[in-house]
């Protein structure tokens, strides 16, 4: 069956060791896999150090006290970082089983361990697709198949951003509902994010059941996309044309099989995945002192869904700084003057299991996973899983 056919060799992404989300088979897994140069490292690395100066060192101090964000932590007490801590770690969890979903045989553990290293890694070695590339290694190293690795790998960044475009329209409908919409300042902004997200989630979604389920269809909306693609770059005077055509059908050809089986049930754990992140969001300033009637749980959640889909574009790895700024700047104009220190704190609480915690985690489970290996993938045992042989 074509699931079981080897990948061919040949950006939160090439493949077939580490596909590209909407573009699978174009690279080997060395190839994706493989570190960057070192000018392309220092450029991403040079890159989010200057967002998290530029957003920690300069923009937020001139709203917020830092010292007073400390006053708000050290009021924790010990239940509530018991309790956030439980809640995240369940983040983590039902985050995971989107692998466990794509992934046929994959246990919920692995599962959980394959999103925190895909996390970890990315955002602590800011170097592109080649957190993917890790993942793709290990998850080879537990025995899984070339084809079922590659496949997962690859669809769960088409999963991801396909979840993320669903939540605007669900936050703005919860906005609308509790009514607070009206009276919220960017309403229309929150409208324009929502109607361009939600077009977006029913065309990629129709586009790929559709290529997936009709090879008539594949074959028409790959001549389509030629035609439209010639047509561009002819205007544009640029040389040479990608085989839109025969991406379309590597596509359906490769992952097809899979997304007929697992697609609904691994983009319906990631809608809830992110439910279960905003939850974490909600209870993170609840205990760092923002109440409910300064930001309800429908505001929150309208402005997390929002956040995400506008950090679909990777501006850094994790989307490090961007995100504090969002969530920060968002909620202080909608709560007013004096919680300023509060919110951020709760932001800060969250950011740290969604994006900090993960990191040394991530290099803790590499260590776990690789055993007496490398901890970094070596270029011989790359060669050897794009090969299908055991490394």
């Amino acid at each position: 069956m074509r699931e079981e056919q080897p990948a061919p060799t040949g950006d939160p992404s090439a493949s077939p060791g580490v596909p590209d989300a909407l573009a699978p088979a174009q690279e080997s897994p060395v190839t994706a896999a493989a570190p960057p140069s070192r000018r392309a490292a220092l450029m991403r690395s040079g890159l989010i150090v200057g967002v998290l100066l530029v957003v920690f060192g300069i923009i937020i101090p001139r709203y917020i006290d830092y010292d007073d964000v400390i006053a708000a932590f050290k009021a924790l007490t010990l239940d509530q970082f018991l309790v956030i801590t439980a809640l995240g770690a369940f983040a983590w969890v039902v985050s995971g089983l989107i692998f466990s979903a794509l992934i046929e045989g994959l246990s919920w553990i692995r599962g959980t361990m394959s999103w925190l290293i895909l996390a970890g890694i990315g955002a602590s070695v800011p170097f592109g697709p080649w957190n993917m590339g890790v993942l793709w290694v290990v998850v080879r190293g537990w025995g899984v198949g070339n084809a079922p690795a590659t496949s997962g790998v690859a669809l769960y960044g088409v999963i991801n951003i396909l979840s993320r475009m669903f939540l605007p329209l669900f936050g703005i409908v919860a906005l609308a509902a509790g009514g607070d919409l009206a009276s919220a300042k960017s309403a229309g902004a929150a409208w324009t994010i929502t109607i361009i997200s939600a077009v977006a989630f029913v065309l990629v979604t129709g586009l790929i059941v559709a290529i997936v389920r009709s090879e008539r269809i594949a074959d028409w909306i790959g001549r389509t996309g030629q035609r439209v693609t010639e047509w561009v770059l002819h205007r544009l005077k640029r040389t040479g044309t990608p085989d839109v055509s025969g991406a379309i059908h590597k596509f359906r050809d490769q992952l097809g099989l899979v997304i007929r089986r697992r697609g609904f049930a691994a983009l319906s754990i990631a809608v809830l995945a992110q439910f279960v992140w905003a939850g974490v969001l909600v209870v993170s300033l609840r205990i760092c002192g923002v109440p409910a009637d300064v930001l309800s749980p429908t505001v929150i959640f309208g402005v997390y869904a929002l956040v995400m889909c506008i950090t679909i574009i990777p501006l850094s790895p994790g989307g490090a700084g961007v995100s504090e700024i969002l969530f920060i700047s968002a909620f202080t104009t909608i709560a007013g003057t004096g919680y300023e220190a509060a919110i951020t704190a709760g932001v800060f609480l969250y950011r740290m299991y969604f994006w900090f915690v993960p990191i040394p985690l991530a290099w803790i489970l590499m260590k776990v996973a690789r055993g007496r290996k490398p901890i970094l993938p070596t270029t011989s045992e790359l060669r050897d899983y794009a090969k299908g042989e055991p490394a």
